[in-house]
Order: structure tokens, then sequence, then C-alpha cells
């Protein structure tokens, strides 16, 4: 079920998108699991942010040890900074104004709001992701963490990656690749990778292994600079390899949506594992999705 027309008309005051590419942009969200919108940050924006991040990066470069992925380098808005307890700054931790530029981007917001983002709550950080020129791919993963909670039925994403690139990207400089649908269906890769971002996985270092190998269900997610990317986070997706002269740069914020109550708009039946589902409790977290993995990876 997709918002329609009469819910906006009613609820929405509509300035950057029409009725039609609303209901475009959720029907490509809640079936494949993302989707972008063109033009979210405007070319002085892109550029000031370009000369921002390539100081950053240039003083604390990509550890060798996160080639695949990049720079990791999380930058927290002031005001959160100024309520840290284990944060120390580093090369990877820090605060700046710009953070909140970034976050709080008013255009972003009022998209996010057209699009009926109920409970939108982003984090109060920012991470910037610089893939070095010459670098190899990003392994499959996804980055939900909610898995043995009945949350993970729901049909709509109650985790959501926001992001923006700061060049064109296509597959030569390491766009996003994706398995569209994976974060609602079961598929072949939920069954050989190992959870994402732990030791397991940083071991493997042969290219054609599947964590790491093209696969033909792969979708490429093309998109210009200074576009707006939206990602569920339960989706399977990785990028590739940059092999390109240049770095490719990805700024990520992640959002809560949709955490205490379903969408106001929502009209359908929903699963049945999600009957009586009380959002009071709290599940043990984990990486690995026991929605569609039938023998878990240990």
């Amino acid at each position: 079920m997709f918002i329609t027309s009469q819910w906006l008309k009613k609820n929405v005051r509509m300035e950057y998108l029409s009725p039609d590419e609303i209901s475009q942009k959720w029907a490509e969200l809640q079936e494949n699991g993302f989707t972008s919108v063109a033009g979210v940050l405007d070319k002085e924006f892109v550029e000031e942010l370009k000369q921002w991040s390539k100081a950053i990066i240039k003083e604390n470069p990509p550890d060798e040890e996160f080639a695949y992925q990049g720079s990791d380098i999380h930058i927290f808005t002031e005001e959160r900074w100024s309520r840290r307890v284990h944060l120390k700054l580093g090369p990877t931790r820090m605060p700046d104004p710009m953070a909140a530029k970034i976050i709080f981007n008013q255009k972003k917001l009022a998209i996010c709001k057209e699009l009926g983002f109920e409970g939108l709550t982003p984090q109060e950080w920012v991470i910037l992701i610089s893939k070095p020129p010459r670098s190899p791919p990003c392994y499959w993963h996804q980055d939900y963490m909610n898995w043995n909670s009945p949350e993970a039925f729901t049909p709509w994403p109650t985790k959501l990656l926001i992001g923006f690139y700061l060049s064109d990207t296509k597959k030569e400089n390491g766009c996003m690749r994706v398995i569209s649908g994976s974060h609602q269906n079961h598929h072949q890769l939920h069954d050989k990778v190992p959870p994402p971002h732990e030791e397991e996985i940083k071991k493997i270092t042969d290219l054609n292994h599947p964590t790491y190998a093209p696969h033909p269900d792969a979708v490429d997610v093309n998109v210009a600079a200074g576009d707006m990317i939206l990602v569920d986070a339960r989706l399977l997706h990785g990028t590739w390899g940059n092999s390109s002269q240049l770095p490719r740069t990805l700024f990520v914020i992640w959002h809560d949506v949709f955490s205490k109550a379903a969408p106001s708009w929502w009209r359908d039946s929903l699963p049945k594992e999600m009957e009586g589902f009380d959002r009071l409790i709290e599940y043990e977290k984990t990486k690995i999705p026991t929605r569609f993995v039938s023998n878990p990876l240990q």
C-alpha cells in the first residue's frame, strides 16, 4: 500500500515533489528497498562540502584495514558533542558545525515530510565515507540490528539511511549496488555472507568470494552529485570498487522513522508476525537476519 494522492492533498503541503512523484518514491522504497531524489543539495553547498571534507580526509586518511569501505569519520553536531560521555576527540570522531548543516538541511527535511516520514529522528552525527582511488569493492551486507523483533516484518522502514554523494557516482568510481527487494524477501546471499562489520567478514580478501563477488540480481544505484538516496537498513547492499583516479565521497545519516507507530496513512493489514506487537518490549540486538536465515551464521 502506498501513499494516496487524497491523503497527500489533505495532510501535506507539497513544495518539491508532486503527488505522483511521492507515490513513485514510496513504491520504489517499499518494493525495492531504496529510492533517490534528484538535486536535493544545490551546487554551491555540494562544492562547499567537497572542500570541507577534502581537508578533513587529508588530515585523517582512511585506515588500510578499511580499504573496502574508505574513511569512516563520524562528525558530530556541536550540541551532541557537548553531551558526550564516552566520545573522545580523534581522527575518526570530532564535532563540527557542518554536521548540523547537513543533517538539518531544510530542503532535505521538507522532502522527507512530503514523503510522509512520520517520527523521523536523525542521529546527531554524519558519517563521512570517502572511497579512495583504486580501492576494492565493499562487501555485501545489511545494516539492520533488530531482527529478533516483530518490527523486522514491517512493510515500511523503521531504520533509514539518507545519504548524499559529492560527485556523480557510477560503477567506475564505486557506486552502491543493491539486491532489490532483499529487505522483504529471502535471498541466497543471506545464507552466504557473514554478519556485517565484524572480524569474520573483514578477514575475507578473496574478491571472488560471494561476500564481494558481482551478483546477477544486483542493481547499480547511479546518482548525481547532490542527489539524496534513501535505503531501508534491511536491504542487502555493497559498492563496486573505485577504479577511477579520484576519491568517491558519501555522507550518511541514519534515521529512525515510524518507530512509535505505523504510518497514519497505512490502511492495509499487517503481517501476521506483527499481531500483538508491543513496541515497549526490547529484543536482543543482532546483525544476523534471522527473519530470512534458517540456519543463522554464528
